[in-house]
């Protein structure tokens, strides 16, 4: 791999469709796939010799190029997946990983347990998209070809591919293909781009091979499942944590200088061949964060299966596969669970998963990813279990719902980040709240990078609860500048963590609601009716502190500066500290707030 740049090379206009082939052993989704592309995706040598295939096979064929179409130069990519039963966790690992099937089923077998079980992953899968291609029609008559195409029918009413069309084809003798072909074509010219998959998430590569090329070396194959993806890219790979920047990227025949969410492709990268696994990925590095459970929605094959508390089963998602622990957190009508593993992993919400069962022989089920932010306690509190309805919508309205729902407020940096969120996708949904309805307010918290979003009532109400506390304190303490922080939270029983009644602070302050003289909270209105051993500090001592500046007199220095006795500085000393006007570092050396804060 290079970085020149071919026909291809500037993706301008460049377009392709990755479907992965279904379906039972020995109905010809290989030969298939030869046909079309002119590509044995059966490359191991067990493979033919058993003549089956057990790992995954990549294949590509590119549109055919004509004066004046635009489409020349489109792909499409074929994942050719095992059929066998014993090679069921390489068939996930590849129907994981795109939108489009093709469904390979036998005129002369019919449907058989494998068409049934890889109809049913798809189907968890919600892989909606796809094409019927009904094989080995030499060996069968019309008649035997209508009955099949029949049940086949009758087998997809009830599933995501119902719409998906029939074509019977031959690889043996060519009949049909061309029309297949020509369909697939078609599918490819009229599918848009994910315009939002590509702007609004951040770029991952999910590889699911790895070789060494003498010369370039390193180079992985995969897809890029959301964002855009350049040559000279900063990356992290998931498997070592290592940052690696993209040399160069492939896809098909052609260099290219950047992909696009749902292409697959092969990228040029800086790690060592050996530390990458299928199922690693390569994410932007912001955007790595590691998890060992998460909650979902799972939508099981029987409607009578139970789960076992003690039970592993075998989690299937992207290219990966973990053993996991499946609690479901509450009863009907709408079921979540969590899923959770010893092992970390990446996922983020809508990613989809197969749940396979304790020996991985039988799929149980499947899902999507809901939220990787899972809290420590009160994992099925009723709160959260809103919390999770919420999560379980769009972008704008899964917002909306969180922020209505969330006295502690919405922290906009976990809920991008499990969203895998660009900045410019959530500008804009934060731009479009604001201008439909301000019915929140921003709170920026010290450990954070963006804001959390309040909404306005909660916000009103601590408002209203914060300043009637201080009002109150002034009135008993009359003599006080004011209360600090750590106090007026006591006061308040502030139920949410301290970060967050800070930021409430600090926007009351830079409103003006309160002032902070040093490190104590007021009203503006507040006058303080002074002791008199305040008013000496304010007249003799704090004139000095100010003039000192970082370097104050030590106490006796006060002392002899001022005429007032040891003892009865070291008292009016105590008494302001208390007070918080004064930061006692050592035992005879006392700072004003504003000097070293």
């Amino acid at each position: 791999m290079t970085e020149t740049t071919t026909q291809a090379g500037h993706n301008t206009n460049q377009r392709s469709l990755i479907i992965a082939t279904a379906g039972h052993v020995d109905h010809g989704k290989s030969s298939l796939v030869n046909k079309i592309t002119g590509t044995n995706t059966d490359t191991l040598r067990e493979e033919k010799e058993r003549g089956l295939s057990i790992n995954l096979g990549y294949a590509y064929y590119n549109l055919p190029a004509t004066e004046n179409d635009v489409t020349s130069g489109y792909v499409i990519g074929f994942v050719d997946v095992p059929g066998h039963a014993d090679f069921i966790n390489n068939m996930l690992a590849g129907v994981g990983t795109v939108d489009y099937a093709l469904l390979v089923i036998a005129a002369d077998d019919g449907i058989m347990p494998q068409t049934r079980e890889h109809l049913s992953i798809l189907d968890l899968l919600d892989i909606s998209k796809g094409v019927i291609a009904l094989t080995k029609t030499d060996k069968c008559n019309a008649q035997q070809i209508n009955e099949v195409s029949g049940e086949i029918t009758e087998l997809l009413s009830s599933t995501c591919l119902k719409k998906a069309p029939i074509f019977p084809v031959s690889s043996l003798t060519g009949e049909g293909l061309d029309t297949l072909l020509e369909f697939l074509q078609n599918t490819l010219r009229e599918t848009k781009s994910d315009e939002a998959l590509q702007q609004n998430h951040n770029p991952r590569f999910l590889i699911d091979r790895s070789f060494s090329v003498k010369g370039i070396g390193t180079v992985v194959t995969g897809s890029l499942r959301s964002g855009k993806l350049h040559v000279g890219d900063s990356m992290l790979h998931s498997g070592t944590r290592q940052k690696t920047k993209i040399r160069g990227l492939r896809l098909g025949t052609a260099n290219i200088k950047d992909a696009l969410a749902g292409q697959r492709a092969a990228a040029n990268i800086g790690i060592d061949q050996n530390s990458i696994t299928r199922g690693d990925w390569l994410l932007a590095p912001e955007q790595y964060v590691p998890v060992q459970r998460f909650d979902a929605k799972i939508r099981f094959i029987s409607p009578d299966f139970k789960l076992r508390s003690s039970a592993q089963y075998h989690l299937y998602i992207g290219a990966a596969h973990h053993i996991v622990s499946i609690r479901c957190l509450n009863v009907e009508p709408e079921k979540f669970f969590q899923v959770a593993s010893h092992q970390p992993f990446i996922a983020y919400h809508g990613d989809k998963f197969i749940i396979r069962d304790p020996s991985s022989q039988l799929t149980l089920g499947g899902g999507k990813v809901i939220d990787i932010f899972v809290p420590r306690r009160k994992r099925n509190s009723d709160e959260r279990l809103n919390l999770l309805r919420a999560q379980n919508n769009p972008h704008s309205k899964a917002l909306i719902e969180l922020i209505n729902m969330s006295p502690m407020g919405v922290p906009l940096e976990q809920f991008s980040l499990n969203r895998n969120l660009t900045k410019i996708a959530l500008d804009k949904i934060i731009k479009q709240l604001r201008a439909s309805e301000s019915f929140f307010v921003e709170l920026q918290q010290n450990n954070q990078q963006l804001p959390s979003l309040l909404k306005l009532d909660f916000y009103l109400r601590y408002k209203e609860f914060i300043v009637a506390q201080i009002d109150i304190y002034h009135h008993n303490h009359s003599s006080k500048q004011g209360i600090s922080e750590a106090n007026l939270s006591k006061t308040v029983d502030f139920s949410g963590s301290h970060l967050l009644f800070h930021a409430i602070l600090k926007k009351l302050i830079l409103d003006e609601v309160l002032r902070k003289t040093g490190t104590l909270l007021h009203l503006p209105s507040h006058e303080i009716e002074l002791s008199k051993d305040e008013k000496e500090f304010l007249a003799k001592i704090r004139p000095l502190l100010i003039q000192a500046g970082t370097i104050p007199p030590r106490t006796r220095e006060l002392a002899d500066i001022t005429g007032i006795s040891l003892k009865t500085l070291e008292r009016i000393l105590k008494e302001i500290t208390v007070s918080g006007s004064l930061i006692k570092v050592a035992e005879n050396r006392h700072f004003l707030p504003e000097t070293i804060m």
